[in-house]
């Protein structure tokens, strides 16, 4: 199936009361292994590409390659960008054909993250492509932010910036982080039921490696329709790979298709 836009994969969601998976790779193993999963459960998915990962796999190939992966998966595939803070890669993930897009700043001044994310929308949308953006602050990736603090979403603020910037999703912090919880992660779910409430597009969480399933299929019930993985991923696929030491590099790239797929499919599970 070709790929699909963010607006309408989270339509479905919404009318299906599910969330979607979102998984960020970085290489086409990782890609294999979250396609692999979500064809065997019949769920629509989004391979994610964040801003660090253009070093790593120049994005037209990448772009191009997961464009022939989804033909082949006979389910929805959104291709979303991850946590971008610089519209000039946005345009440019536009220009090679994403169907979303994540514009962040979130550690920003409030004026300043609506202007940025109105820029993002308006270049966009003009191409078909759907938005996300974050408000509040989702910490942990203190390598990409200038400011890494903690800041929950208000709710009365969240309204206000959704109808100023238009945007298709809105990723919330609630107490989420990303990478390694160092402490058992305790979500708002006050706070989530009113944005929820007082916002009328549908809401993302981030940094879910590591919260428990009933917390996220809680948060799914109380209108969390996108929900992003990574952590869990590598860490599957980073243990078992250092388990078995001195194996062929090709043993190698199967067992990160293996292990991410077995990670994807659990968490897909969850959201359904």
């Amino acid at each position: 199936m070709s790929l699909i836009t963010l607006a309408k994969a989270l339509e479905e969601a919404e009318k299906g009361r599910y969330a979607l998976g979102n998984f960020d790779c970085f290489n086409l193993e990782m890609v294999k292994g979250v396609l692999k999963a979500a064809a065997e459960l019949q769920a629509p998915v989004i391979i994610a590409y964040g801003e660090p990962f253009i070093e790593h796999i120049d994005m037209p190939y990448f772009t191009s390659a997961v464009k022939e992966m989804a033909e082949t998966a006979n389910i929805p595939v959104v291709l979303h960008t991850d946590h971008y803070t610089k519209l000039e890669n946005i345009r440019q993930a536009i220009r090679y054909g994403f169907t979303s897009v994540m514009i962040d700043s979130s550690d920003k001044p409030y004026e300043v993250n609506v202007q940025n994310t109105r820029d993002a929308v308006k270049l966009a949308h003009e191409s078909g492509v759907s938005v996300e953006s974050e408000l509040g602050h989702v910490s942990g990736l203190g390598d990409i932010f200038e400011d890494d603090s903690h800041v929950f979403t208000n709710p009365e603020t969240a309204a206000d910036f959704v109808e100023r910037t238009g945007i298709d999703a809105l990723a919330v912090s609630i107490g989420n982080v990303h990478g390694i919880y160092k402490a058992e992660p305790k979500l708002r779910f006050d706070i989530l039921e009113k944005i929820s409430a007082m916002t009328a597009v549908p809401l993302v969480l981030h940094g879910a490696s590591g919260i428990p399933d009933e917390d996220i299929k809680r948060a799914v019930s109380l209108g969390i329709r996108k929900v992003n993985y990574y952590t869990d991923m590598c860490a599957a696929a980073a243990e078992k790979i250092d388990a078995e030491p001195g194996r062929h590099l090709f043993d190698l790239c199967r067992t990160i298709v293996e292990e991410c797929y077995k990670a994807a499919y659990k968490k897909i599970q969850v959201l359904k």
